[in-house]
């Protein structure tokens, strides 16, 4: 009995053997097939055989045909375009990656960019509150003044006001606007000039020290406001009505006023240097010694069919010489308001 059973034993530890072997040629055999496969993937089934026909061929009769050698040569532009387009492919899948890892840095430091102009946006929106404190403290003051005019704190106040209300980016709809711009300026410029304060006073003591460039003003009305001196530059005024606002020495560089009402304003010695005053009213705007260099022009409506050459030889306004070469007056504008028709400026 023990015998039969070391015979088991014995028969087992052979096949266990066996099978070991077995196995390990398999696993050889995959590793040849995997070689064999990129071989053949890079190489070519048929670039060996049409060597050796080659060869072949030229030990038997001493040349090629032409058939042969054609064989042998399309086999080989199949191996050279096969590495080629393998390489090519090889190269582009990192290229590919990059890309796409450079897309997805792209959305998230937008996103990143996004959430930080929203915290900003939002710490902006709590000064909001300080300005209706300081507009409650104005409207007290006026109240118990018999002179419109404000104490030197309160003037303070809404100095600091204006310079602390920094501009900034917000959304619209799902995106940010393009350039930052400030709306509590704005509303704090509004609020102001509807108040009685005494223009005097509100020009020397608060509009030459205030900063209100950079103003978010879009269909303001400001008509008949005195704004002497005052700093808007880069602000956005389009649309607003400022008929017979005095903005003498005022710097509205780089300034929105397109489609802006500004009928019967004085701009003298104003800086409205890089305007865009696209499709503006300047009917009987005062100009003396106003800087118009670089301004735009287009569709804005004047008061005389000599407009440009009056600005430029009467009035000698700078930047009138490049206004005179780049617009003409060449159409007529029915100005429905004193139911007349006025020039209107173009391109030339």
């Amino acid at each position: 009995m023990s015998e039969h059973i070391d015979d088991l034993l014995r028969e087992n530890k052979r096949l266990k053997a066996r099978l070991e072997k077995l196995d390990s040629k398999k696993k050889r055999s995959n590793k040849r097939g995997i070689f064999k496969f990129v071989g053949t993937l890079i190489a070519g089934k048929n670039l060996k055989k049409s060597i050796y026909n080659s060869i072949n061929e030229f030990n038997q009769q001493h040349k090629i045909s032409i058939e042969t050698t054609s064989n042998l040569v399309a086999s080989l532009i199949r191996r050279i375009t096969r590495i080629g387009v393998i390489g090519l492919l090889l190269a582009i899948l990192p290229t590919t990656l990059m890309f796409y890892q450079n897309n997805l840095l792209k959305i998230q430091n937008s996103k990143i960019e996004t959430q930080t102009h929203l915290a900003e946006a939002s710490r902006r929106s709590t000064q909001m509150f300080i300005m209706g404190e300081v507009l409650s403290d104005v409207n007290s003051e006026l109240k118990n003044s018999s002179s419109s005019r404000l104490s030197n704190t309160l003037a303070g106040r809404i100095i600091g006001l204006s310079r602390a209300m920094k501009p900034y980016r917000y959304m619209v709809g799902d995106k940010l606007i393009d350039e930052p711009i400030s709306p509590e300026r704005g509303q704090l410029l509004i609020s102001l000039c509807k108040s009685k304060i005494s223009s005097s006073f509100f020009v020397d003591e608060i509009l030459q020290e205030s900063d209100f460039t950079k103003s978010e003003l879009m269909n303001a009305k400001l008509r008949g406001a005195t704004l002497r001196d005052i700093n808007l530059n880069e602000a956005n005024l389009s649309g607003s009505d400022l008929m017979n606002v005095d903005l003498q020495n005022a710097s509205l560089k780089n300034t929105n006023l397109s489609h802006v009402d500004m009928d019967d304003v004085n701009l003298i010695n104003a800086n409205l240097e890089g305007a865009n005053l696209t499709g503006a009213f300047l009917i009987r705007a005062n100009l003396k010694g106003a800087n118009l260099t670089n301004v735009v022009l287009d569709s804005v409506k004047v008061d005389r069919a000599d407009w440009l050459l009056h600005i430029r030889d009467k009035l000698k306004i700078r930047g009138a010489a490049e206004l005179f070469e780049t617009y003409k007056i060449d159409s007529i504008f029915y100005y429905q308001a004193s139911k007349l028709k006025k020039p209107m400026i173009l391109r030339r």
